[in-house]
């Protein structure tokens, strides 16, 4: 697949976008101060929408690659789960949007079934490699991920979804004018 310059230049203004979007992170959970949430899903759920599925892919790709780089306190296993997140989410929300002829209702199919896939990456992903890693003993794994990943992941889900479906139409279509230049 051949893309074009403007497409190329979109898909890293957008990374560069939810990059910035990154570096503002807030906690969701009181119970759990370290699972940060910031704004960096919206943009990469509005590319993906406007520009397919593979464009999230590399939109996410290089909005955790660069904030590793420059701002990433969690490290590699911080950019990882960024990464295994997020793309389990706009893959998922992307595809439901194209297969359901990219109508609001597949949107919104799209968004939900894509919460609910990322949620539950984001169990696997914690109970077999980041909480070990990080050197929570295994009988402390599955209260944290009850308490704390799945309500956080859900949540997360819930917000960027409302907002980038409420920001969507705005920008695809800037992003289409930009590309059909």
């Amino acid at each position: 697949m051949r893309y074009s310059t403007r497409y190329l230049v979109i898909i890293a203004f957008i990374a560069a976008l939810a990059t910035v979007l990154m570096w503002f992170q807030i906690p969701l959970l009181p119970a759990a101060p370290f699972l940060e949430y910031d704004l960096s899903d919206i943009p990469v759920l509005v590319g993906t929408f406007s520009l397919g599925p593979v464009a999230g892919i590399f939109i996410a790709t290089i909005k955790a690659l660069v904030f590793l780089f420059t701002k990433g306190k969690s490290g590699l296993i911080g950019a990882f789960m960024n990464l295994a997140s997020t793309i389990s989410f706009v893959v998922i929300a992307g595809l439901v949007y194209f297969k359901g002829k990219k109508t609001q209702t597949s949107a919104v199919i799209g968004l939900i079934i894509g919460t609910i896939t990322m949620t539950a990456a984001m169990v696997l992903v914690n109970i077999y490699i980041a909480l070990p890693i990080w050197g929570i003993p295994a009988d402390q794994i599955k209260p944290l991920v009850f308490a704390a990943i799945i309500p956080f992941n859900a949540l997360r889900g819930i917000i960027s979804s409302v907002m980038a479906f409420l920001f969507y139409r705005r920008f695809n279509t800037l992003i289409k004018k930009f590309i059909d230049r």
